[in-house]
């Protein structure tokens, strides 16, 4: 049953319920758009008269099935007198209907007197304007992760820290429905400073190549990474002189292929702080790895041999000298047909999709990685409130609203129902012709705020596939509730990180010419930049939280 239908049945059971109860209720027994309830109870109750009626019957747990709409009376503590705009900074690519699901949001959004808008930062260059979003004065909150400077932005204080008061006050729905133990993921010196995804999944990353190349060349299938290997210099060898397609459109740096890479050999991190990552072979869920065998990654073996291959890779012109400054991301040229390759999770298919309209393209993915993909992870996506917001109290019940709200949550999720997806019933929805202009789990504010995971009647059966397969494999890193709080040697890690962004994206590329050489010269500027002072913090900080597991 589509949100919108139930609209004069919402309004009917809230007055119904005012009527006899003389209170508000923030739930339904379906998804329904509950601006026009929201007013009515606003009429009807006033401001002050909040107490806890509005909360009366909201479902035990997030669930499919059990709905949840937010009203204003749940924000008693905000000030809602004065229209305000809330700006979201979201890392990827701006999808073409993000106006028309802006503005679809702000008319829901009308009784809380509050509209969103939204800011994107590309992946080709997000790296560089994370930090500077930040400074400024129009970011409200933004998507973060281990990956992406949660770390080292809490560490500057670029972060409204989410106390338990802050959050009971601007955040009541978050305080109820999200899951204690997802905070352990994402704590930054033993506190909070971004909501996590209220959801986990095993995640491993794969590659996608265009079979009908493969085929041209008499490649059938890949098993491992030297078939890999193999594809991508029969491509660079054979088809790119041809076509002008690269094999891999790489742009930046490569660390998608990294990710299959070290997946492949059981490399996982303790710490994952944008590029300062300290890893280590995982063996199995029971065994906590010893501070020893914990390095940065750089150090390692692993990172020395996918040095070596992805010089070989670039050498051979797999892909374009110039990568380092490319602006057209990995995924977008294998859309375009400008890569016949591209590695990262299921958000791949979306450019599968988009390849295979043109006739005679056919695309594969293939799982090269280790048989154990990391399972039960919360910490892979987040929002944060900025510190610089002018109004970090709106802010947080925005961010509340788009966590735990059915109908703003499926929005920002699946787009416009009726124009991006259709529902097949409460748990299956069906993709439109228009789902291009509005990729589902596209935006990065949808990895951080999914509750559960409705399921795409029309899901390509590759992705069914290779998601089923990856989640019965997935195994729990052993220390993924281990935070390192780096605050104290905060001006060691800036310069190290520095460092790191000279050389790194480089490395990755296969575009250093000599590679020992490279990485003898890093690591002895990382060493006078105080690198043993971070990694004597890390070990005491380790050390403290293996002996209390």
């Amino acid at each position: 049953m589509k949100i919108k239908r139930l609209l004069s049945l919402g309004i009917a059971v809230v007055l119904a319920i005012m009527t006899t109860a003389c209170g508000t209720s923030g739930t339904d027994s379906t998804p329904a758009k509950a601006t026009n309830s929201a007013e009515v109870a606003q009429s009807e109750t006033g401001a002050g008269e909040t107490g806890t009626d509005a909360f009366a019957g909201l479902p035990d747990e997030l669930d499919i099935g059990k709905n949840v709409a937010a009203v204003p009376e749940m924000y008693s503590n905000v000030d809602l007198s004065k229209p305000v705009n809330i700006n979201i900074y979201m890392v990827g690519d701006t999808p073409s209907d993000w106006e028309k699901v802006a503005e679809e949001a702000n008319e829901y959004l009308k009784p809380f007197n509050t509209t969103i808008s939204a800011t994107f930062l590309s992946y080709s260059d997000y790296t560089t304007l994370y930090p500077l979003a930040l400074q400024g004065e129009d970011c409200d909150i933004i998507f973060t992760a281990g990956w992406c400077f949660l770390g080292s932005e809490a560490a500057k204080g670029s972060f409204v820290e989410l106390t338990d008061d802050f959050m009971n006050s601007y955040m009541p729905l978050t305080t109820k429905y999200q899951h204690s133990d997802s905070y352990a993921e994402v704590m930054v010196g033993g506190k909070i400073y971004c909501i996590p995804q209220n959801m986990t999944e095993a995640s491993q990353k794969f590659v996608a190549i265009r079979q009908d190349l493969a085929e041209k060349y008499g490649i059938t299938e890949l098993k491992t990474w030297d078939d890999y290997m193999n594809y991508l210099l029969t491509i660079a060898e054979q088809e790119t002189p041809e076509s002008g397609i690269y094999a891999y459109a790489a742009a930046t740096d490569n660390n998608e292929l990294w990710d299959v890479y070290r997946e492949g050999y059981n490399v996982r991190t303790a710490v994952d702080n944008d590029l300062l990552d300290l890893t280590y072979i995982y063996k199995d869920e029971n065994t906590i790895p010893a501070a020893e065998d914990i390095q940065l990654v750089y150090q390692t073996d692993e990172f020395r041999g996918f040095c070596d291959d992805m010089k070989k890779l670039a050498d051979a012109g797999v892909w374009s000298r110039s990568a380092l400054t490319n602006s057209v991301t990995d995924d977008e040229a294998f859309a375009a047909l400008q890569g016949a390759s591209v590695a990262w999770n299921s958000s791949v298919f979306t450019y599968i999709k988009t390849a295979e309209q043109t006739e005679g393209v056919e695309c594969a993915v293939y799982d090269l990685a280790s048989d154990k993909p990391t399972a039960a992870a919360y910490g892979n996506g987040g929002m944060a409130i900025a510190s610089s917001s002018r109004n970090p109290e709106r802010a947080a019940m925005i961010l509340d609203i788009m966590e735990n709200d059915t109908y703003l949550n499926q929005l920002i999720i699946l787009g416009i129902e009726g124009v991006h997806y259709e529902m097949q019933d409460e748990e299956h929805y069906m993709e439109t012709d228009k789902a291009a202009d509005y990729p589902i789990w596209g935006t990065s504010a949808s990895w951080a705020i999914k509750n559960y995971k409705l399921t795409d009647a029309s899901m390509d059966p590759r992705q069914v596939a290779i998601e089923a397969s990856i989640e019965e494999r997935g195994e729990t890193s052993p220390t993924r509730t281990f935070a390192f709080d780096d605050s104290e040697i905060s001006e060691y890690t800036a310069a190290i990180k520095n460092i790191l962004n000279d050389y790194v994206p480089s490395l990755q590329l296969g575009l250093t010419k000599d590679i020992d050489g490279a990485l003898d010269e890093m690591m002895a500027k990382l060493e006078s930049a105080g690198l043993q002072i971070y990694m004597d913090e890390f070990e005491k900080q380790y050390n403290a939280w293996v002996a209390e597991q």
